[in-house]
């Protein structure tokens, strides 16, 4: 997801296809897309999603028995850190089975070494990802490299399906 609006902001940037099929083939489907609108799960293709008015970091992301979360979190005004501290804690709290988060691979942050130590594995992407625009455009301004996180208890399955968009590495968290 990514808070898309019109307006072209710095939270109105969609996952390409291409990774979010990675998603889908690791985690078999995406059942929740927690920081996302109608726009972004036209893409997504979530069976449920919070959009700005549920407020993913107020609602309880068990939305089905086995809830499988894909998070491209929004960046603006510090909202990053709330939202991967917020899957933390549904991991914690087995709210959710399986996850994967993609963020800016902003190594030295307190929320990125908090999620490299929680996830049982990661990818870093080899390449900058070309964002999309609501309008289906590539967004060429991205700046950073980025990492998927990986949450579950299928790592290797995880590799599998990222290792063709960079070097992934199993963790030994848990």
């Amino acid at each position: 997801g990514r808070q898309p609006t019109a307006v072209r902001n710095s939270d109105s940037w969609f996952t390409p296809k291409k990774y979010l099929e990675s998603v889908t083939s690791s985690l078999g489907e995406i059942t929740l897309d927690p920081f996302s609108d109608e726009t972004a799960n036209q893409i997504v293709k979530a069976k449920h999603f919070f959009d700005e008015k549920l407020d993913g970091l107020h609602q309880n992301w068990k939305v089905e028995l086995s809830t499988k979360v894909f998070m491209n979190p929004p960046y603006s005004a510090g909202m990053v850190k709330k939202c991967c501290a917020r899957f933390i804690e549904a991991w914690h709290q087995k709210e959710i089975e399986a996850g994967i988060i993609l963020v800016n691979n902003a190594t030295e942050t307190k929320w990125f070494q908090h999620l490299l130590f929680e996830a049982n594995a990661m990818c870093f992407t080899n390449h900058r990802i070309s964002f999309w625009n609501s309008d289906g455009k590539v967004v060429s301004n991205n700046t950073r490299g980025q990492a998927f996180f990986y949450f579950g208890n299928n790592s290797k399955y995880f590799e599998k399906h990222f290792g063709v968009h960079g070097h992934c590495q199993v963790l030994t968290n848990g």
